[in-house]
């Protein structure tokens, strides 16, 4: 199966997930089945991410990869939901990104996945890089960098985030303000098939005019 057929698939897979009567706290549950292999949560501590200070994210040297659904509040407390997955797959990154902002109507579709970093402030971040299609501003492509951290179960501390290279920017943030329902970041043991690029690029190579900046 070509790279674009395994891309066109996982966002079809990703879109229904967001519609349907999964879309919330059981969308992450249903991300697992987007990849071939089962795998094992990583533990982990909980962090705090402040998102001030330099980028500096790099391919993780045994690379992973992570599923997540769910939403965030905006500080006005309007939704934005979200479908983000990524990782390295055959010497290769592979992902999927579909986010619903319900307060401006902006939705974002990832096009091409280019990069998955891990974060020199802490083991639980993991930043996916790559291009997107808006239904605004004229459809033209635009760069994004997603930010999932994995805190454990249920998923209360999880956090997302989102910056777009046309100036939309969604802090990283609890889901669903920390309490129950807003979904689920899951951080992935290696296996097999996680391989990623042989030299790994750089990290504004995989993230472009993004790569100084994080959510």
């Amino acid at each position: 199966m070509s790279r674009e057929t395994r891309n066109a698939e996982l966002r079809a897979k990703t879109e229904r997930m967001l519609r349907g009567s999964l879309k919330h706290a059981r969308a992450a549950a249903l991300a697992a089945a987007l990849v071939p292999l089962a795998s094992v949560a990583v533990s982990k501590a909980v962090v705090t991410v402040n998102a001030s200070g330099g980028a500096g994210g790099t391919v993780p040297p045994t690379c992973d990869f992570a599923t997540s659904g769910g939403f965030v509040l905006k500080d006005g407390g309007t939704k934005v939901t979200f479908g983000a997955h990524g990782g390295c797959k055959h010497e290769d990154f592979w992902g999927h990104l579909n986010i619903t902002d319900h307060q401006t109507g902006l939705s974002v579709n990832s096009l091409e996945i280019r990069g998955y970093l891990n974060s020199p402030a802490s083991p639980n971040i993991r930043d996916i890089c790559g291009t997107a299609t808006t239904n605004q501003g004229g459809n033209q492509p635009v760069e994004f960098r997603v930010r999932l951290v994995d805190n454990g179960e249920p998923g209360v501390a999880d956090q997302f985030g989102i910056l777009l290279s046309n100036g939309y920017h969604i802090t990283t943030r609890l889901l669903n303000n920390g309490q129950n329902g807003g979904g689920n970041v899951q951080l992935h043991e290696p296996n097999p098939s996680t391989s990623g690029p042989v030299p790994a690029p750089s990290e504004q190579t995989m993230c472009g005019s993004l790569w100084e900046m994080v959510p």
